[in-house]
């Protein structure tokens, strides 16, 4: 599906729209189509339709058509799109029981065993981690090949566990994300766009809280480990422009994690090479740090402790790095 939508692009304009050339967060050169999450939404729909799980794309379409509006119009309103993932989010708690009821802290699991409160934090955290995803998606395969990860992870526990369903719908959503992959990277042939970001940060988010839920040797920290990149991305987004740039927590900006890797250690370590390499480069950077949480993370899916302090070091080292490129970029002007 994605390959057909790269060759037809160019005569089927609906495909490319390309109104994504300008904004602080875009680095791309050519006219591409931004619609790539459609092929791996099918691809995915097929499985589910042919294993008799109709109630999943009941609960998964809401929240990519809000994307895939916006990719294909870039005037739907951020409310809408809110209203529309947190419909997905109210739809798998309802009719697929997915519920966030313990995080392993005693005050906090105390409000969750109220369903109202277990009930808004479920939306709450299925909708972030779907921003979340599409939050991470600015340069080729940076999105898709963290959720490659994530999704390994949850197939790798889900097995450990005897969890076949989890297992299998994690495996499929890798090989769906693949064909859109080889294409995305490292050429930059499509886009995920926001239809394809936020249906899978919606599924993988969909999956860890199924695993956690249906096993209790499973810890809750388990499902924040294997995400905290994404996850600290939003939360440290969210800190720095709101608290240091004293601007809206919504508004985009050029100061990611991953664009100032972009921007200052791609440059400075690949001088000679094109922005387009560079581009690919980058999240390969951001791949071999995302992959020390989520390795450990699968080592110790049972322990809480460490799985706790898996996400404290990363969340630090994060910081860390961020700091010392700010520095760089202030010393290279």
């Amino acid at each position: 599906m994605n390959l057909f939508i790269v060759v037809f692009a160019k005569k089927i304009d609906i495909f490319v729209i390309d109104h994504i050339h300008s904004g602080p967060q875009k680095f791309h050169e050519n006219p591409t189509p931004r619609i790539g999450g459609l092929g791996i939404f099918i691809a995915f729909t097929l499985f589910l339709l042919y294993k008799n799980l109709w109630i999943y794309v009941i609960v998964l379409f809401p929240v990519f058509l809000s994307g895939f509006i916006e990719d294909l119009t870039k005037t739907l309103h951020p409310k809408i799109r809110l209203f529309l993932m947190s419909v997905s989010g109210i739809l798998a708690y309802i009719l697929l029981d997915a519920k966030i009821t313990t995080v392993h802290l005693p005050a906090v699991d105390y409000i969750l065993s109220v369903s109202v409160f277990s009930f808004l934090f479920t939306v709450f955290a299925l909708v972030g981690i779907s921003n979340a995803i599409n939050i991470i998606d600015g340069f080729n395969g940076l999105a898709s090949g963290v959720s490659i990860m994530t999704l390994s992870s949850i197939a790798f526990v889900a097995n450990d566990v005897g969890d076949i369903l989890i297992r299998d719908l994690a495996l499929t959503l890798i090989f769906a994300i693949l064909g859109f992959f080889v294409i995305n990277w490292p050429f930059g042939k499509i886009f995920l766009g926001d239809g394809g970001a936020y249906f899978i940060g919606f599924m993988v988010g969909l999956l860890a809280v199924l695993l956690v839920m249906h096993h209790p040797e499973v810890s809750p920290w388990f499902a924040l480990a294997i995400l905290i990149y994404p996850v600290w991305e939003v939360i440290f987004s969210i800190y720095r422009r709101k608290y240091l740039r004293n601007s809206s927590p919504l508004q985009p900006d050029a100061v990611h994690f991953h664009t100032l890797v972009y921007r200052i250690f791609s440059k400075k370590l690949f001088p000679n090479m094109s922005n387009l390499y560079r581009n690919s480069a980058t999240s390969v950077f951001i791949w071999i740090l995302n992959l020390f949480p989520t390795l450990l993370a699968v080592i110790f899916y049972n322990n809480t402790l460490i799985l706790a302090l898996i996400c404290i070091a990363f969340a630090i080292s994060y910081n860390f790095i961020y700091k010392k490129l700010i520095y760089m970029k202030i010393g290279s002007l």
